[in-house]
């Protein structure tokens, strides 16, 4: 991860919940419901463009079945 660049990580989680949320056949409306979001707020946090909460985050790992630091681990879906 760049260590000079605090948008890494919102760009790591934006690929991992748009991936797994599509390994899942979820579309970004489902999700949203699931995780009690707006559908808007789903695909701000896909484009890397939403710095969401610990809370939310919490909340998208239950509703797309990982643990929640896998959403940030730019090594989940690799190998």
């Amino acid at each position: 991860m760049e260590r000079s660049d605090p948008k890494a990580t919102r760009r790591i989680l934006a690929r991992n919940v748009r991936r797994l949320r599509i390994e899942r056949g979820l579309s970004q409306e489902v999700l949203a419901e699931e995780v009690g979001l707006r559908q808007a707020q789903i695909s701000e946090i896909e484009s890397g463009a939403n710095n969401i909460t610990i809370d939310n985050l919490h909340r998208l790992a239950v509703a797309l079945g990982v643990r929640p630091f896998e959403l940030i681990d730019e090594r989940t879906g690799k190998g």
